[in-house]
Order: C-alpha cells, then sequence, then structure tokens
C-alpha cells in the first residue's frame, strides 16, 4: 500500500519541481542583463519617474507626470515599480522589473495551461520559445505597461479556457468545483490586467473567449463570461482604484474612458500612424529566427500533409488548443490592427499563441532534434540585442547616468527649457520638488500634438493652481527666480533654448555637457531680471 502511495505522489513531486525549476531559470534569464542599458526616452523615463513620485508622495490613487496627476494609463505599474523602489533602491533593473514580472507570467501561464491538456513536452517547449523569441525578451527589460498587460491576459485568456474544460468535462462535486476557482481566477487577471492598462484587459479576453466557443460549438457554455465567479474578482479588484480616483479628481471617468481609450483607439492625431499589415511585419522580423524556422516547418507539413495527421496524433484536447491559439492570435493582431496608430508593444499579447504555433508545427514536421539549437541561437541572439543596446546603440542615453555625480541637494531646484526631459529626475533622487518646465504655454503651441507638452497641458487641467506653479514661461520664471532667490538651481536645456527663455545662464559654463543638452549650476538671484518675456504663464 505504501509502495502505491509513494508510486502514485511521485509524478505529482516530479511536476512540482519541474514548475518550480523552470520558474526559477525563467526569472534569472529575463532578469540577468536588464540592469545593462540606461532609462529609454520617453517611455522608461516617464513611467519610472511616475513610480518614484508616487512613493515620494505617499499617494497610491493618483499617478503623476511631473508633478500632476496623470491619468493616462492605471496605477498597477506603479505600485509594482514603487514597491520595487522601496525594497532594492531607485536602480534601473527595479524599474523593469514590472514588465519582467508580467514576461514571466506569460510563460508560467502557457506552461501550466498546456500541462495540464496537452504535454509536458509541448509545455516545456512552448514556454522557452516565448522567452527566447527577442521580442518578449527586450519588451521584458522594457519599462512600461505593454509587457505587463501581456502577462495578465495570457493569465486571464489561460484560466478562462481551463475554466472551460473543466466545466465540460465535470461529472462530480469535486472535479464540477475546478471550473468556478479558474473562472474566478480569470476574473482576477482580468481585474489586474485592467489596473495594468485599462479596458482592453476586459476587451481582447472576452473577444477570445467567446470566439473560441462558438468555434467549439460549446453552446452551453455560453454564459460562462457573464458568470458572476468572473466578474465579481473584476469590481473588486479595480473598482476601488476608479471610484477612488473619479471621487479625487471630478473630470477622471471621462478623461480615462473617453479620451484615453475610445478617442485614442478611433483617432487619428495620435503618434506613429501605420498601414494595416504594421504588425505582421514586426512580429516576423522581431521574432527571428522562430519565425523562420516555423515557416520552414509549415512549408515541410504542407508537402508532406503532416498536419492532419498529427492532429490526430495528438492528445484529445490538443485540437482545441490549436483552436484556441488561432482565434487568440487572431483576435489581438486584428484588433490592434485596425486603429490609425500602432506602437510595437501593442500586440504582444500575441506572442504566446506564437510560440505555441511555432512549436506544433516543428513537432508535425518531426524537426524537434533540432529545438535545442533554435533555442541556443535565439538565446544568443536576445543577449546580443541586450548587449548592444545597452552599450553600443545608446551612448548619448548612458550620459544620463553621469548626472548621479551632480552634488545635488533636496532643496535644489529643476529647471527644464522648452522640454520635459522625463528621466532626468530618475537619476537625480535627492531633489524633492518636481522640475519646473520653461516654455511658451500661452498660444497652445504644440499642445494639440500626442507629446509631453499636452501629457503636461491635460495633466494640469486636474490641479491647475500646481499647474501654473510649474509650467512657466519666460517671466513666469523670472518671478520665480526674484521670490527664491537665494534657492540653487539645475538648468536643463540646448543653448538655443536658453537663449530664447533664460538669457542669464548663457553665459555661464555648463557644470556638465549631455550631447545637445546642457546643465548649468547658478543661484536664482542670477536669473532674477533681465529674462525675456514670452507673456503670462499658465
Amino acid at each position: 500500500m505504501h509502495s502505491q502511495a509513494f508510486a502514485r505522489a511521485a509524478p505529482a513531486r516530479f511536476a512540482w519541481t519541474m514548475g518550480a525549476t523552470m520558474a526559477l531559470l525563467m526569472g534569472v534569464w529575463l532578469l540577468a542583463l536588464a540592469w545593462l542599458r540606461p532609462l529609454s526616452d520617453p517611455d522608461e523615463g516617464r513611467y519610472a519617474v511616475a513610480a518614484w513620485q508616487m512613493l515620494r508622495s505617499g499617494d497610491w490613487v493618483t499617478p503623476a507626470l511631473n508633478g500632476l496627476p496623470f491619468f493616462h494609463k492605471p496605477p498597477l505599474y506603479y505600485w509594482l515599480a514603487a514597491t520595487g523602489f522601496e525594497l532594492a533602491g531607485v536602480h534601473e533593473w527595479v524599474a523593469r522589473l514590472p514588465s519582467l514580472l508580467g514576461a514571466w507570467l506569460a510563460a508560467m501561464s502557457l506552461l501550466v495551461l498546456l500541462k495540464r491538456y496537452a504535454s509536458q513536452t509541448l509545455a516545456v517547449a512552448a514556454a522557452v520559445v516565448l522567452v527566447t523569441i527577442p521580442y518578449t525578451y527586450m519588451a521584458a527589460q522594457y519599462a512600461n505597461m505593454d509587457m505587463l498587460l501581456a502577462g495578465c491576459l495570457t493569465a486571464c485568456i489561460c484560466s478562462a479556457a481551463m475554466a472551460s474544460l473543466e466545466a465540460r468535462k465535470a461529472t462530480g462535486r469535486r472535479s464540477g468545483a475546478a471550473w468556478v476557482g479558474w473562472l474566478a481566477a480569470a476574473g482576477a487577471w482580468a481585474g489586474l490586467g485592467f489596473l495594468a492598462k485599462g479596458l482592453i484587459a476586459l476587451v481582447l479576453p472576452g473577444l477570445v473567449w467567446a470566439l473560441w466557443l462558438v468555434w467549439e460549438r460549446r453552446w452551453r457554455q455560453w454564459w460562462l463570461p457573464l458568470h458572476a465567479a468572473a466578474w465579481l474578482p473584476v469590481l473588486l479588484i479595480a473598482g476601488p482604484w476608479v471610484w477612488m480616483a473619479q471621487q479625487r479628481h471630478s473630470g477622471f471617468f471621462y478623461y480615462f474612458f473617453v479620451t484615453q481609450h475610445f478617442q485614442r483607439y478611433t483617432g487619428t492625431s495620435f503618434n506613429n500612424p501605420q498601414p494595416w499589415w504594421f504588425y505582421g511585419a514586426v512580429m516576423a522580423l522581431a521574432a527571428l529566427p522562430w519565425t523562420a524556422w516555423a515557416l520552414a516547418a509549415g512549408w515541410r507539413c504542407w508537402k508532406r500533409r503532416s498536419v492532419v495527421a498529427q492532429a490526430h496524433a495528438a492528445p484529445a484536447m490538443v485540437p482545441s488548443l490549436d483552436r484556441l491559439m488561432l482565434v487568440w492570435f487572431a483576435v489581438v493582431v486584428v484588433f490592434f490592427s485596425i486603429p490609425h496608430s500602432k506602437i510595437v508593444g501593442y500586440v504582444l499579447p500575441a506572442l504566446p499563441p506564437l510560440a505555441y504555433g511555432v512549436v506544433r508545427l516543428v513537432q508535425a514536421a518531426g524537426w524537434q532534434r533540432w529545438g535545442r539549437h533554435a533555442a541556443a541561437l535565439s538565446a544568443l541572439l536576445c543577449v546580443g540585442l541586450a548587449v548592444v543596446l545597452g552599450t553600443v546603440a545608446v551612448p548619448a542615453k548612458a550620459q544620463w547616468r553621469a548626472l548621479h555625480s551632480l552634488p545635488v541637494q533636496s532643496a535644489d531646484r529643476l529647471v527644464m527649457l522648452e522640454h520635459l526631459y522625463y528621466e532626468v529626475p530618475f537619476y537625480l533622487p535627492a531633489m524633492a520638488a518636481p522640475p519646473l518646465v520653461v516654455d511658451d504655454w500661452k498660444t497652445g503651441a504644440g499642445l494639440q500634438a500626442d507629446n509631453w507638452k499636452k501629457e503636461l497641458s491635460d495633466a494640469a487641467q486636474f490641479a491647475p493652481q500646481l499647474g501654473s506653479s510649474l509650467l512657466l514661461d519666460a517671466q513666469g520664471l523670472q518671478a520665480y527666480a526674484c521670490t527664491h532667490p537665494l534657492q540653487r538651481l539645475w538648468v536643463l536645456g540646448s543653448a538655443e533654448a536658453a537663449q530664447r527663455q533664460m538669457p542669464s545662464v548663457v553665459a555661464a559654463a555648463p557644470a556638465m555637457h549631455l550631447g545637445s543638452t546642457q546643465v548649468w549650476q547658478l543661484q536664482a538671484g542670477q536669473a532674477c531680471g533681465g529674462v525675456q518675456s514670452n507673456g503670462t504663464g499658465r
């Protein structure tokens, strides 16, 4: 009896050990080179500094850009990064931990789904392919919301699929309760996805789930996406932040849901307009060498007509998973191909089904023995890209790290001329107050474009009085300097911008050169008087 119990427990222990080993190895792999590259402008600087400001202010409800309420995105990234700063310090790799967590979560979710309903070989192979796709690897080491959203979406879709598969085979009370747990897990991940990037975390999994159920002809499960077990976690997780944000800022609902969701999706004035085929080209190139290997395997399968035979020989659930992954991939790519504006990171949720498709085609072609060589080549490409981007391709950005050497004190004030240098406060963490940003804010020039100036102008609408004290023109800067004559100022900008906005600094020797940007140090009293006026402040 004891030997039989041991025999039954052995596979479970092995599965647990394998899962823990995969989780550890993938985490180490994604984290290993995350420290190498300086913060990129604008995304990494914008979000890392906002998380740092959230930690310093203690306001965990209102994200802030340059000290002003910033509701372009929900707060999950800021919460995670701010917690990381508190525990590990203000470092670049800490700012990227939420993205690393998203990539790790996507790989582990795919591993759990495929191991449970396909095979351990397929599960491990798909997870390895996913984390060695250069597209995934580089996005995991980029501090913004896209990879974090992709991880939450992957976990949500996998949990929803497991709820459907468990509900179909449920026969007794014990097995019948499993689908409710997976349904609740899908809702929880959807709620976290909403906190990562908004309504898209509800729309995409809902479309994938509904279309897959139709294709599978699971007519008796049409109610699963509407079940209370799925929606209650969403409301409990996402609802409190939405309610508190609206209570503090009366225009939050319209700005967050209408402007930043519907108008951004349907509008034509946002950044990076691209043709409809943009994402197909991006994935084909950014997922090399895996995409090339998959195309070659697909061609071999077509010539041998082996895909159908392979599907019939696969475990019973694999054809259902094939359909799920096809729907998943198509929904994500088509959904994001419709808008005029296309950002590379938007389509990251399509990478898990792409990884699955690569493995299925390679299995059907009978090329599994070459898998290790392909994985090694892809891993070398990932490392090479990380090293090149971290050392060779960003020499100008690496100069920003030198800001650490400036003798900045907490009472000093940073002044930015005609530009928001997003990442600079990250490298000057000792400075307490938000920077003063000096430009012509009266005429509205540049305020209609999707850029830093519009971001600050929109943010100032939620706190007009604070905005008028932070967003200044030349005359407003002169008035500030005269009011705080003994304060030390650190002024950043080009020589041309300084000539227009703060001529008194042009004659002084810069404390530091950062490419075309210069850093001057002076007492505020030196800038009191003789400043050209471009009109009134905000």
